[in-house]
């Protein structure tokens, strides 16, 4: 019996392990994906910016401007 038990906690050990790898590997795919989504919403920032300077006809340096402070309203 104590055979049985010995089998059973390394099986228990050995599934730790496993999931302790898998959990690591969907770490890596969430820091991957928030990074991607970081730029995409830059991205889509700098257009919203480039779609305003258009149609209020703003300067570069307003226009940049406008950027630097969006940015640190953010922060």
């Amino acid at each position: 019996m104590k055979d049985t038990n010995i089998i059973s906690i390394t099986d228990i050990i050995e599934n730790k392990v496993r999931k302790q790898k898998e959990l690591e590997g969907y770490e890596a795919q969430l820091n991957d994906l928030k990074n991607k989504k970081f730029w995409i919403e830059k991205e889509i920032q700098m257009a919203e910016f480039i779609i305003q300077a258009v149609q209020s006809e703003i300067t570069p340096q307003q226009f940049i401007k406008a950027l630097i402070s969006a940015e640190l309203e953010k922060e």
